[in-house]
C-alpha cells in the first residue's frame, strides 16, 4: 500500500478514534439515563465495579458466574493430574495424557452425568471404526446425522439426557459441549481416513518410517483427544492430526518457568476479564438492546457504538475462555490456535472470519475448504469451496435463522473481496492503471473505499448473528433506508477513515517488524 500525506492520516485518525469515543460516551449516558425504566434487566452489581449490572449475557454469566467455577475445578484438578504425571520417579510421563482422559471422564460424570460421557465414548469407538473404511463421506455422514440428532427427538434426550431433575443452565451446557465434541469428532474420522490412506501406501509408510513417525493412531489417542479437558468445553478447537503430533514429541515436565509462565497468563487473562466486567457495570448494552422499543429511539451514533462495543465484547470474552483454555493446555505441551484478534483493527470479511475463531478456521481448512480444491483450482472452485465452510457452520448452529443469515452474508463478503482482488490482477484493470497513472496513495484510497462499503455490512451481519435478526434489521433499516442518505454517507465516510487508519497501524506493524529482523550474516570462505 502506498504512503499517505501526514495530514491526511491524522485526519483519518481524529475522525475514527473522536466518532468511536463520542459514540461510547453516548452509550455511557444513555445508559445513566435509563436505568431506572429497564431495572429488569439489570443485576446488583459488584462493588467497586458498579452499583448494576447488564445482565444480558448469558453465555459470560454462565460460564464465568454458574458453572464457571466447577469448570475451573476441574482445570485445576486436570493441572494436578498432570504434575502428578509429571514426577520422575512415578515414570508417567509418557501416559499423561492418558490419565488426564481418564481424570476428565470421571470429571463429566460427577458434573454431566453418566449419559453424556457413556455417549461420547460410544461416538468415538464408532467414529474410529468408521475411519477403517477410507470412506471420507461417511465419516461425514455420521458426524452430521449426530450434528442433526441434536434438533430432533427423541435423539436429543438419548444423547444429552433428561434435565428435568438438573439445574436449569444443564440442558445449555450439554449442548454446547456436544456439538464442540462433534466438531473434533469429525476431525478424528477424517484425519484417521487420511492415515488409513498412507497406510495403505507402500512409499507413504516408508517415508514415515524413516521420518521415526508412528503411523498407526491408538483409540486411546483418539479418546485422549475427544476427552482433552483444557479444550473440552468451549475450545479453542484442534483438529486430531495437530493435537497427535503435539502429544507424540517428545514430552517433557512443566518447570519452574513454566509454572511462572502459568500464572503470568492467569492473570493477564483475569485482568481481560476484569475490563468486561467493568464494561457490563456501566454500559448496559445488551439490556438496551433487549428493551426493543428504547432501541428502535435510539440515534444512530448510540446505535454505531452498542454494535461496536458488543462486538469487542464478544472478542474480550472469547479471548478469556481460549486464552485460559490454552494456558491450561500449554502447562501440558500443547499449543492451542491463539484468541481472537482485536476486531476494531480488522477491515475484510476474509480476515474477520479467519482471526476471530482461528481453531475454528484451520479445522475448515484442512477439513473442508483445501479438499474441494480451495483457491488452486480457479475462480469457480474457490467460490464453492468458500461457500462449503459456512454451509458446516449453519448445520452446526441447528439451522437457527440468525446464524444462515451470518452465514450467508459473509460468504456473499467473501466472495465480493475475491472477485475484487481477481479483478484488480486483470490485464483491463491494469491498463486502466498505467493509462490514468493511478499512483499507489490512490489505490489504497480506492481499496479503503472498496472495504469501507463493505465493513458496515459486515458488522450488521456480526449483530445479526450477536443479537437476533430483529436487531441486524434495525440497523439495516436506520442505515440504509430510513436514514438514508445521510447516515449511509456519514457510516460510510467513518468506515472509510476507520480502514485507512487500520492500513497505517498495519504499515507500522509492518515496518517494525522488518527493523526487528536481524539481517543473515554469511562467513567469508
Amino acid at each position: 500500500m502506498g504512503s499517505l500525506p501526514k495530514w491526511e492520516i491524522q485526519a483519518y485518525f481524529l475522525v475514527w478514534i473522536g466518532a468511536t469515543i463520542y459514540g461510547l460516551l453516548r452509550v455511557l449516558i444513555t445508559s445513566s439515563n435509563v436505568t431506572q425504566r429497564v431495572m429488569d434487566g439489570l443485576d446488583l452489581g459488584t462493588w467497586p465495579l458498579g452499583k448494576y449490572k447488564d445482565n444480558g449475557d448469558t453465555e459470560w454469566t454462565l460460564w464465568i458466574h454458574i458453572f464457571g467455577p466447577q469448570v475451573l475445578l476441574g482445570l485445576v484438578g486436570h493441572f494436578a493430574v498432570a504434575r502428578i504425571c509429571d514426577l520422575p520417579f512415578l515414570g508417567l510421563l509418557r501416559h499423561r495424557f492418558h490419565a488426564c482422559a481418564v481424570y476428565t471422564a470421571a470429571f463429566l460424570y460427577y458434573v454431566i452425568g453418566l449419559q453424556v460421557v457413556a455417549v461420547l465414548m460410544f461416538h468415538t469407538v464408532i467414529m474410529y471404526v468408521i475411519a477403517r473404511s477410507r470412506v471420507t463421506w461417511f465419516c461425514w455422514l455420521y458426524g452430521l446425522m449426530v450434528f442433526e440428532g441434536l434438533t430432533f427427538e427423541p435423539f436429543r434426550t438419548l444423547q444429552l439426557g433428561d434435565h428435568r431433575d438438573q439445574p436449569y443452565y444443564m440442558p445449555h451446557v450439554t449442548s454446547v459441549t456436544m456439538v464442540t465434541s462433534i466438531m473434533r469428532l469429525i476431525s478424528l474420522g477424517l484425519d484417521l481416513c487420511e492415515k488409513e490412506e498412507e497406510r495403505k501406501n507402500p512409499g507413504e509408510k516408508k517415508k514415515k518410517e524413516k521420518a521415526g513417525q508412528r503411523e498407526e493412531p491408538s483409540l486411546f489417542e483418539s479418546l485422549a483427544y475427544i476427552f482433552y479437558m483444557p479444550t473440552f468445553f468451549l475450545g479453542p478447537l484442534m483438529t486430531f492430526e495437530d493435537f497427535k503430533q503435539q502429544i507424540r514429541q517428545g514430552q517433557r515436565a512443566c518447570g519452574v518457568a513454566d509454572l511462572w509462565d502459568f500464572l503470568v497468563s492467569c492473570a493477564r487473562y483475569a485482568c481481560w476479564g476484569l475490563l468486561l466486567e467493568f464494561i457490563y457495570h456501566h454500559f448496559f448494552i445488551h439490556m438496551l438492546q433487549r428493551t426493543f422499543f428504547l432501541f428502535q429511539s435510539l440515534d444512530m451514533w448510540t446505535l454505531g457504538a452498542i454494535g461496536f462495543l458488543q462486538c469487542q465484547c464478544f472478542q474480550v470474552k472469547y479471548t478469556v475462555l481460549y486464552g485460559l483454555a490454552g494456558t491450561f493446555a500449554r502447562a501440558d505441551g500443547i499449543v492451542t490456535p491463539g484468541t481472537p484478534k482485536l476486531i476494531a483493527v480488522i477491515y475484510a470479511f476474509g480476515d474477520m472470519w479467519k482471526n476471530f475463531d482461528k481453531g475454528l478456521h484451520q479445522w475448515m481448512l484442512r477439513h473442508v475448504y483445501i479438499p474441494l480444491g480451495g483457491s488452486r483450482r480457479g475462480l469457480s472452485r474457490q467460490i464453492l469451496s468458500s461457500f462449503a465452510p459456512f454451509l458446516v457452520l449453519a448445520v452446526r448452529g441447528g439451522g437457527d435463522i440468525s446464524i444462515i443469515v451470518w452465514a450467508a452474508a459473509n460468504w456473499v463478503g467473501v466472495v465480493v473481496e475475491a472477485l475484487a482482488r481477481t479483478a484488480a490482477r486483470t490485464l483491463y484493470v491494469m491498463g486502466l492503471k498505467k493509462k490514468y497513472a493511478l499512483s499507489d496513495a490512490s489505490d489504497r484510497r480506492l481499496a479503503a473505499l472498496f472495504h469501507g462499503c463493505l465493513l458496515a455490512p459486515a458488522f450488521i451481519s456480526m449483530l445479526v448473528f450477536l443479537g437476533g435478526v430483529n436487531v441486524g434489521w434495525i440497523y439495516a433499516l436506520k442505515t440504509y433506508v430510513i436514514g438514508f442518505p445521510v447516515a449511509t454517507l456519514v457510516t460510510t465516510l467513518f468506515m472509510y477513515c476507520r480502514v485507512q487508519g487500520i492500513m497505517e497501524l498495519e504499515g507500522w506493524e509492518n515496518g517494525d517488524s522488518k527493523k526487528t529482523t536481524k539481517p543473515k550474516t554469511h562467513k567469508k570462505e
